[in-house]
């Protein structure tokens, strides 16, 4: 089965007239507009999944205004988007627009430096291979020139671990794997995205199927438990992980683009990760232990996050 890419792209639709709403319940991101007494339009929105999500508003026919295509990345679960402003202040607007939107930041500030922890229990001692891109191995895509992808084996079902703090946006909880062969690739996996502060994302492959132990829109900090590894073939149990965002220096366009000719528009991280070796770059196929300190679990922390944290080491 083909692999989609990390985000999920939204529903486009065409809008008419003094308001648009999602064409079902199910849809993340309800976009509306008001009209004012002044004559002024306030398009506002309402989004009901976690993480954030980059919103675009295209605008045709429209008259006593004049506004070009918007775009802004949405983090509040609602809030305002644009306001119309009318040239004639007796007259009242007329206008049409599109929305679409995706999950994702593109206006990501990437901290290269930051110091990750390893996904597994502390004092573990792991061997990382570097993965593949399937798509490009298997079904001929284009190359990604950053690519950056890491994989642990483990013969036992392993608990996993958050890397860094941030916010669950995505969980896949569907495949219940019990192979007695043995397997190179499958894109049937149970995975976690999170989404960090600084705009990049992690995602995480290979859990048991409703071994989770967080839910969308948990906020999860170094060393939060995040699930248990699934059976991978009949002797191993495999985690996939990588670390990428947005890339703002690429200049994407995919409208007419096949598979195997669509280029991606993310940029994937080589990251730091604190080890009891050192704070090392992985060289794959090298061993590393899993260790943590202090300031690395309370680094990005509130302080009210901070004081709940400190309570909670001292009960």
């Amino acid at each position: 089965m083909k692999l989609k890419l990390p985000f999920i792209i939204g529903i486009t639709l065409v809008c008419l007239g003094t308001s648009i709403k999602t064409l079902a319940q199910q849809n993340v991101i309800e976009v509306t507009s008001v009209r004012n007494n002044d004559n002024t339009v306030d398009i506002k929105y309402i989004k009901k999944m976690p993480g954030s999500y980059v919103v675009k508003l295209k605008f045709t026919n429209f008259n006593n205004t004049y506004v070009s295509d918007f775009e802004k990345v949405l983090k509040y679960d609602q809030g305002d988007l644009i306001r119309l402003n009318p040239e004639n202040k007796e007259a009242p607007i007329n206008f049409a627009y599109s929305v679409s939107y995706s999950l994702g930041n593109n206006e990501p500030k990437v901290d290269s430096l930051f110091q990750y922890i390893l996904p597994f229990k502390k004092r573990k001692k792991i061997t990382v291979q570097e993965s593949n891109n399937v798509n490009e191995k298997y079904y001929g895509a284009e190359k990604i020139e950053s690519w950056k992808s890491y994989s642990v084996s483990s013969k036992t079902p392993d608990s996993v671990y958050a890397m860094r703090k941030g916010i669950v946006v995505q969980i896949k909880n569907e495949y219940q794997m019990d192979t007695l062969s043995r397997v190179i690739f499958t894109s049937k996996t149970n995975s976690v995205l999170i989404e960090h502060e600084d705009g990049t994302y992690a995602i995480y492959k290979g859990f048991k199927k409703d071994s989770f132990k967080v839910k969308l829109g948990d906020v999860v900090y170094p060393e939060t438990m995040l699930g248990v590894l699934s059976k991978f073939d009949n002797s191993r149990h495999v985690l996939h992980f990588n670390i990428y965002y947005y890339d703002q220096n690429r200049k994407v366009d995919n409208t007419n683009a096949t598979f195997k000719t669509a280029k991606s528009p993310y940029a994937y991280l080589t990251p730091y990760f604190y080890t009891k070796e050192g704070v090392i770059k992985i060289v794959p196929k090298d061993s590393y232990t899993a260790e943590s300190n202090a300031t690395l679990i309370t680094k990005e922390m509130s302080k009210r996050e901070m004081k709940q944290h400190l309570k909670s080491k001292s009960i």
